[in-house]
């Protein structure tokens, strides 16, 4: 029998602790951030933002919001709190931030 679910945890958690992800994560984690704003504060081509974005808001991560006809991102909390706090998570969690360790140093 296949652990597939176990699986998509796994590669979820990765992803938000993949560099990129985590840098948006964390620029987004004080408030909302347009596009621009990103791009202003990340050593990453705005088209990688785009594509990670994108990623991110499929996954249901972070919430594209228009305001007053711009568009800002912010963290989806409720969801990724479900995602942290999740039991099955948790080794995953531990590997994704060994990596993210590892890449940083």
């Amino acid at each position: 029998m296949s652990n597939d679910t176990s699986d998509d945890n796994g590669n979820i958690i990765e992803s938000l602790f993949e560099p990129g992800n985590a840098e948006i994560l964390t620029q987004l984690r004080d408030g909302p951030k347009s596009l621009s704003d990103l791009v202003k504060n990340l050593e990453i081509p705005k088209q990688e933002i785009g594509e990670k974005l994108s990623y991110l808001i499929a996954k249901n991560f972070i919430n594209k919001i228009e305001k007053n006809g711009n568009i800002v991102y912010s963290i989806n909390i409720e969801n990724l709190t479900k995602i942290l706090e999740n039991n099955d998570n948790f080794q995953n969690i531990d590997n994704g931030l060994a990596k993210l360790d590892s890449f940083l140093n």
